[in-house]
């Protein structure tokens, strides 16, 4: 079972004392990963041994297997000026840029699948086709991925809402959230509060709740129904949403074929609204824009 089915499916059968360490490390992780299980035990105020039985619950022989596993799976935070510091010292031409990014994001696709957990990735697209109204909010970079989804969402016929920070109006627009709406946040290292507190906010009305992140020890989870998790590392000042933005046309794609006569249908209204609208245009000589 890929590691991040593991440990969501594990979270609500552990202890107290291992749901604080758990906790603890999504807090901390920075430094939690490179703790031995004593000093963890010690920061938490449990027992080594309870460190060692949270390892085992989670399916790892001991302590030092899930500790090797959350190090290779967890995006370091760097700040923007390291990262672009580690860029400079190690790219020296043109073309190595292009070929390191470009395999960074292969790579990044490549871990994504690999540990993809297909009973979240269909708990997931449940979740869209039976919500009344979806919500999503991705902000910053995610911006873009947390566009796309909403958007489209939106073409398949959902009442889709994109929310963004304004002058109050996101807060307003959530008002009557419940157990019949879906929120979905999008967010990854450096995480935003805004986000996390949509999603806490969405919790607290019982509404249904998705994350789209980086790790299932992200902040996101701890208000998450589903987490579904994408890899972001980009050896640049900024994150990549390669792999995030891949899950957004993977999920658009599980929800078109789920009712494909009514999805037809609904695209056939659009195209004939944006034909007659000329929202695009097949000709280069045509005029571009129709009042």
């Amino acid at each position: 079972m890929p590691f991040q089915e593991l440990l969501v499916d594990n979270r609500v059968r552990l202890t107290p004392a291992q749901r604080r360490i758990m906790q603890y490390i999504v807090d901390n992780y920075e430094e939690a990963i490179f703790l031995t299980a004593s000093q963890l035990a010690r920061r938490v105020g449990v027992s080594e041994a309870t460190v060692v039985r949270l390892a085992q619950a989670l399916g790892f022989d001991g302590y030092p297997g899930m500790q090797k596993k959350f190090r290779k799976g967890l995006q370091d935070r760097l700040s923007t000026v390291t990262r672009l510091e580690h860029t400079v010292d190690h790219v020296r031409q043109m073309g190595d840029v292009v070929v390191k990014v470009l395999q960074e994001d292969i790579q990044n696709l490549s871990q994504t699948l690999r540990d993809f957990p297909l009973e979240i990735f269909e708990r997931a697209v449940s979740d869209m086709q039976s919500a009344k109204r979806i919500f999503v909010i991705g902000l910053r970079g995610a911006h873009a991925p947390a566009l796309t989804l909403a958007t489209y969402l939106r073409f398949l016929g959902k009442q889709a809402h994109l929310l963004v920070p304004g002058h109050g109006e996101m807060w307003d627009i959530l008002q009557g959230l419940g157990s019949s709406d879906l929120v979905v946040g999008i967010s990854f290292p450096r995480y935003t509060q805004v986000t996390l507190d949509v999603l806490e906010h969405a919790r607290k009305k019982r509404a249904r709740v998705g994350a789209i992140t980086d790790s299932p020890l992200s902040p996101l989870a701890r208000h998450a129904h589903w987490v579904l998790t994408a890899h972001c590392q980009l050896d640049s000042f900024i994150e990549s949403f390669t792999a995030a933005t891949s899950l957004v046309n993977a999920l658009l794609t599980a929800m078109s074929i789920q009712s494909p006569g009514k999805t037809l249908r609904i695209l056939r209204e659009r195209e004939a609204l944006w034909e007659e609208k000329g929202v695009y245009t097949t000709n280069p000589g045509e005029k571009r824009h129709r009042e």
